[in-house]
């Protein structure tokens, strides 16, 4: 059978337009389903059209050209709707064939994923690699879809969901991701220009975050691979793609330290030079495992903060202290690990002081980069059904496309959608626009570069990262315009963005 797997372009992550930490990597889901169809005996291609912004109409002659039989399209909830519309052009120009959505959005909410459009045939609940076989099996032999679990289906006009997918307890017997399929040259991350490799080596977290669809896709349990099954793919990587960083994807890379150290000794032992960076959890690092990471090659590590008030970890759940982020962030600092700090703004019980608290927090951990978010509530989540339950949305949005963690969404009393956005300005403005961080962004590079590729491709690429801040610096003026004296005096602040303001649209709009 002829499958056809689609990265849909329209939804630009808080990631992708971070101008800093440019991160494009391969849908590995999809991946990991492209190489399990393959083993399998099915001819497999992919479209990453969200790579290269391809949109539904620009789709439709790669989709005609090579005629499939079945299309899987991925769905992450800020993406959902341009899925739709990705699976009316595979049915424009291949009426025939059959179109699933896979994803965390298809699996919380697959009866509404449905009834968007007739030309989606099926939705994949959860883990998709055995569904997706099972059900491209069942298509071409013409067999009942009625016993493949994971599987949500129209019939006759009525919607059928099968009972749930067990989850993949042995993630070795899984093949590497299918990334001969996809335009790995064109993926980066951790930001650097530098080319980037994706990676997980574990699914799952057992934490209570209550923001986290992640967790809840995973049904909060944590499997892993072995080291040497990691390892053994790291080296393919190596061999195939020279040169790439590689970046560990798992929820929770950390929580078990006899793994982490089980895979930096495996690596020892195979002489792999690898640039790497992973995710963890702020409560599972200690000094001693930094210190090995630090020494077999991980050079970013990036940290859930999500808020330097303790009141707000507390409210969302999140497990941690103030005091573990701080010494999270010292250890890295000390051994030279560049870090990534994630905060969101807009949880319950946030205030334009507890907002202002955890900018100044964040400045003051001294992290590598970092990223702002406006706190969103997705479905699968205590959040959500929070949020649904205090008004905070109003009911459940047919439109998901707001839903990307830069655009404020939430009804709050203590702050509004457009005080949230006009923070969110703010807090990039303050961390980025810092000489001591621009110095230490062109260090970044240069140190990465000179590793990777030698000086003068290092000087190309620093060129290409240093331009799009001088850019921004002349778009947007002298820093110290903006800036409040005291970080906790709201008032200043707003008084300044409106002055601000009003004098950009004076030079912009000049009296004849």
């Amino acid at each position: 059978m002829k499958v056809l797997l689609i990265n849909p372009a329209g939804h630009e992550s808080k990631y992708k337009k971070h101008p800093v930490i440019n991160f494009t990597a391969i849908p590995l889901g999809l991946a990991y389903i492209a190489a399990m169809l393959e083993e399998d005996g099915h001819n497999v291609k992919a479209l990453d059209a969200a790579c290269f912004q391809l949109s539904p109409g620009e789709s439709k002659k790669w989709i005609k050209k090579f005629n499939p039989d079945l299309v899987g399209i991925q769905a992450f909830t800020p993406s959902v709707n341009y899925a739709v519309e990705y699976a009316d052009a595979v049915k424009e120009v291949v009426p025939d064939a059959k179109v699933m959505l896979g994803g965390p959005h298809p699996t919380f909410m697959p009866e509404q994923t449905l009834n968007y459009t007739k030309s989606i045939d099926f939705c994949i609940r959860g883990e998709g690699e055995y569904t997706s076989v099972h059900l491209a099996n069942a298509l071409e032999k013409g067999k009942s879809l009625k016993e493949i679990k994971g599987l949500s289906f129209r019939h006759n006009g009525s919607i059928y969901h099968n009972p749930d997918a067990p989850l993949i307890e042995d993630l070795d017997a899984i093949p590497f991701p299918a990334r001969h399929l996809f335009p790995v040259q064109h993926y980066r991350f951790f930001g650097s220009r530098f080319k980037g490799a994706s990676f997980i080596s574990s699914r799952g977290c057992p934490f209570r975050c209550s923001f986290c669809s992640e967790a809840a896709l995973f049904r909060h349990q944590w499997r892993a691979r072995s080291a040497k099954n990691v390892v053994d793919e790291i080296e393919y990587i190596e061999s195939k793609w020279k040169n790439s960083i590689i970046g560990f994807m798992d929820d929770c890379f950390a929580l078990s330290k006899k793994r982490v150290w089980a895979i930096c000794d495996e690596m020892k032992a195979r002489k792999l030079d690898c640039a790497w960076g992973c995710a963890m959890r702020v409560d599972l690092v200690d000094y001693n495992m930094l210190n090995k990471m630090a020494r077999h090659g991980c050079g970013m590590i990036y940290f859930g903060v999500e808020s330097g008030d303790q009141h707000i970890l507390n409210n969302v759940k999140k497990g941690t202290s103030v005091k573990q982020i701080q010494n999270a962030f010292k250890w890295c600092r000390k051994l030279g690990i560049d870090t990534i700090a994630s905060l969101a703004f807009g949880f319950p019980g946030e205030t334009k002081r507890s907002v202002m608290k955890t900018i100044e927090f964040v400045i003051d951990l001294k992290p590598s980069f970092v990223v702002f978010a406006a706190a969103t509530p997705y479905p699968g989540t205590p959040f959500f059904e929070e949020a649904l339950k205090n008004g905070w949305i109003k009911e459940i949005p047919e439109d998901w496309s707001r839903f990307t963690l830069m655009d404020p969404v939430l009804e709050l009393t203590e702050i509004s959608k457009e005080e949230l956005k006009r923070i969110l300005f703010y807090a990039y403005r303050r961390f980025h626009l810092r000489m001591q961080y621009l110095l230490d962004r062109v260090w970044f590079e240069l140190r990465l570069g000179l590793k990777l590729y030698g000086p003068f491709q290092t000087a190309i690429t620093v060129a290409d990262a240093a331009l799009p801040w001088l850019r921004w610096m002349k778009k947007y003026g002298v820093l110290a315009q903006l800036l409040p004296k005291d970080p906790l005096d709201e008032k200043e602040y707003y008084h300044r963005v409106y002055f601000a303001k009003k004098k950009k649209r004076r030079i912009h709009n000049p009296k004849n």
